[in-house]
């Protein structure tokens, strides 16, 4: 049977305080138990591997001397999640630890130049597709192709090569051209034997100058008059710090060294940074009034004067080496965990390796004296490591453990009462409370509402006490007609007044004895 719409609720409604300060305690203790699980792995394991690890504090440099990305990946030098092994994108990165180069400065310098020859990203040569009818029937030059898609070189790079091959005609055989070929219009010749290629740069100013600075893929070319060292040399052992020292002057002859950084100040000085090989040449050795990066190199390779023959300044690279060959890691893991992509950036900054004669990336690193430990690592802030551990430790269990204790509190200071509704208690007892609440409940008016069979019975056996009230000469409460049907009689036309009181009489009777009502309609 349908109930009625205004039937009042069975559980009332909560106090929204309440519910909102249990929902809030729950969420927080769950919260932090699944951050102190997270966190484990994340964060608690490696800060205590790296309390345990035994890597010195203060960095060394290391040089990148080989990268390779071979697609099984036993170990990588940076993984995007430590959770899972690392697969796909597999740096591995090898370099060489030694100790810091010289700081230097150099002063009254004029005539200062910087020449740059950086590696030509290969994703800028020029593309031909050999497949499409005549796109390559008058090429020229050294091509390096792939299934008869080729790229030109020969548009920056200059060649030393020799085309020993069988020689493939690009448009009938298009689809053989694979590996590097040497072109002539439609005739192109495959090049067997490995040849080197040097980079079109811009020429290296040697007039009237007396010192060159390597500095990755720059050449800064000066004309100074003296040098001085504000450290020292020790080999494999740590340097020292000492009062600026002139090590060279204009007469020794042309300087020749390699430095991490430079700088130029604005009062004619050069500061740089970790120099090494640190080389002599006679003056008239250099090509004037220009020469290209290659003789450069070539120069630089040969020369054999050293600045200082007991390599305390702009010393030799072999004279500072610990090791000569060390895994890298981006840290004691090796992975990290934020997905934002940090391995490729990782890569671009510590991957060069020096083919083709580019830089080798030049970084601080830091290293285990124990000869076991076969790997160096990028980055190790020990501090870093420890106000990490501490914050991530503390902040789930203190919020775990307020949150565990307000739950108490709510659990012995919220009640529920017999309307099934949770009040807040603050005295200590509250017996005197749950009585009040029963009165207040007792003395409340009732709405009587009939909505069955059942309901029709009730009014049955209250109309049956009230003619019992009546037998016994009690009066009955008017309020208590719930059932009566008198206002509802209709009064007899007629005139005689016999009839009408006796009529009258009849209908005060049945109002007295509260005569039962219809059974209800139920509207479906």
């Amino acid at each position: 049977m349908a109930r009625r719409k205004d039937k009042p609720r069975l559980i009332p409604e909560q106090d929204k305080r309440i519910c909102r300060a249990i929902c809030l305690c729950q969420l927080t203790m769950v919260l932090s138990c699944v951050s102190i699980v997270y966190l484990s792995v994340a964060i608690y394991s490696p800060s205590l591997k790296a309390f345990k690890s035994g890597f010195e504090l203060d960095p060394v440099m290391c040089q990148t001397v080989d990268r390779q990305m071979p697609n099984n990946c036993p170990w990588a030098s940076c993984g995007e999640w430590c959770l899972t092994k690392t697969s796909g994108f597999c740096p591995q990165i090898h370099s060489i630890v030694r100790r810091n180069g010289t700081d230097i400065q150099l002063n009254n310098c004029t005539r200062v130049t910087n020449t740059s020859c950086a590696m030509i990203d290969m994703s800028r040569l020029n593309k031909f597709n050999c497949n499409n009818g005549t796109a390559c029937n008058n090429i020229r030059g050294v091509f390096n192709c792939s299934n008869g898609h080729c790229k030109n070189m020969s548009e920056f790079f200059l060649c030393h090569h020799k085309a020993d091959g069988h020689t493939i005609n690009s448009q009938k055989d298009n689809t053989k051209l694979n590996g590097f070929f040497e072109c002539h219009g439609v005739h192109c010749t495959k090049i067997k034997k490995p040849f080197t290629c040097d980079r079109y740069c811009s020429k290296i100013t040697t007039a009237n100058i007396n010192t060159l600075i390597m500095h990755e893929d720059n050449v800064i070319a000066a004309d100074c008059e003296n040098a001085v060292a504000f450290n020292q040399a020790r080999g494999s052992e740590h340097g020292v710090r000492i009062d600026p020292f002139e090590f060279w002057k204009e007469d020794d002859g042309n300087l020749l060294t390699n430095c991490a950084t430079v700088t130029r100040e604005s009062d004619n000085r050069i500061t740089a940074t970790d120099c090494l090989n640190g080389t002599l040449l006679e003056h008239e050795t250099l090509p004037a009034p220009f020469m290209n990066f290659t003789q450069f190199w070539a120069i630089y390779e040969n020369s054999t004067r050293s600045v200082d023959p007991e390599q305390r300044y702009l010393p030799n690279q072999a004279n500072l080496t610990i090791f000569n060959w060390r895994k890298l890691f981006i840290n004691l893991e090796g992975c990290v965990n934020t997905l934002r992509g940090e391995c490729k950036d990782f890569v671009a900054r510590y991957g060069n390796d020096g083919d083709n004669n580019t830089a080798q990336s030049r970084y601080q690193c830091y290293y285990n004296k124990d000869a076991n430990v076969e790997f160096v690592v990028a980055r190790y802030d020990l501090d870093k490591v420890y106000r990490e551990f501490l914050f991530s430790l503390i902040v789930p269990i203190v919020l775990f453990v307020i949150s565990s204790i307000s739950l108490c509190i709510i659990t012995k200071s919220v009640k529920v009462g017999d309307d099934a509704k949770m009040r807040c208690v603050c005295a200590g007892d509250d017996s005197d409370n749950d009585q009040d609440f029963n009165a207040g409940m007792a003395n409340k008016p009732t709405d009587q509402m009939y909505d069955t069979d059942d309901d029709v019975v009730d009014l049955e056996h209250q109309s049956v006490s009230g003619q019992e009230l009546l037998d016994h000469g009690l009066p009955l409460d008017s309020h208590e007609m719930i059932g009566s049907t008198k206002s509802l009689i209709p009064l007899s036309p007629t005139g005689d007044s016999g009839t009408s009181e006796q009529n009258f009489d009849q209908d005060q009777e049945k109002a007295a004895m509260c005569d039962v009502p219809e059974k209800p309609l139920v509207i479906l």
